[in-house]
Order: structure tokens, then C-alpha cells, then sequence
């Protein structure tokens, strides 16, 4: 009987003219998926990146809370042989051919960074922290 009455009660408050409204879950309350906007690579935050992942990916993701966030420039950053930093630059999101040909010519082992810069659209400026990966070949 018991089992009945909830069964009714539930199917009255589907039926209602007002419905229930349950509150959205924001972006702080679940830092992991939301937040400021963060780098992504062939959907990692960082490790490695091999051959068959680097020739698939095509621009630099970001991943955050911040819905219109977009790259506004990009830099691929290295140690070349002599220890001195080495770099790719790009006005937007994109790997360029000159990126592709430097990370794909590095020794197996290499780290690399991508760091960018983010605005959203109202001009702000997003601080988003340095990303880095580890080139496999």
C-alpha cells in the first residue's frame, strides 16, 4: 500500500503545472571539469605525445569554464642542443608546419611547453598556465 501511495504521489508531481526546478551545477563547484581555461593536447594536460597522436592534432584545445575564451597566440617552446630555448610562434590556436617539422624532429625524450595566450570576448586576459608534454616519437 505504501509502495502505491509513493507511486502516486511521484506521478501527481510529474503532472503538475509547475514543475520542480532543480538548481545548475556551475563551474566552481566541480574544479576538475570547469575552472579558468587550461591547455590541451590531444586531450592531455600534459605526458607524452607520440608520433601517431601529435599527427592528428591540428590546433591547441582549451578546456575551462570560460565559454568564448579563445588562443589569441601560441609558442611551442624547446631546448635545442646547446641548451638555449628554442620556439614556434603562432597568431592563433593552429600548429603551424614550423611547429609540426621542430616537435617532430626531436629526439625521443624531449619535453617541450605550449604556452598561449587567452582573451575572452570581452577583452579579458586569462592567465593559463604552461603545458608540458613529453615528445615519444
Amino acid at each position: 500500500m505504501f509502495t502505491h501511495t509513493l507511486f502516486l504521489a511521484a506521478a501527481l508531481v510529474s503532472l503538475s503545472a509547475s514543475p520542480l526546478h532543480m538548481p545548475l551545477r556551475t563551474c566552481d563547484a566541480f574544479r576538475s571539469v570547469g575552472g579558468p581555461p587550461r591547455i590541451s593536447l590531444a586531450d592531455k594536460d600534459k605526458g607524452d605525445i607520440s608520433k601517431a597522436e601529435w599527427a592528428g592534432v591540428r590546433s591547441i584545445d582549451l578546456h575551462g569554464c570560460v565559454p568564448d575564451a579563445r588562443i589569441t597566440s601560441l609558442t611551442i617552446c624547446i631546448k635545442d642542443c646547446t641548451g638555449k630555448d628554442a620556439s614556434a610562434k603562432g597568431p592563433d590556436a593552429k600548429i603551424t608546419s614550423e611547429m609540426r617539422t621542430m616537435i617532430s624532429n626531436l629526439p625521443a625524450g624531449t619535453p617541450f611547453s605550449v604556452n598561449v595566450k587567452v582573451v575572452d570576448a570581452k577583452g579579458k586576459d586569462w592567465p593559463v598556465p604552461a603545458a608540458t608534454f613529453v615528445w615519444k616519437g
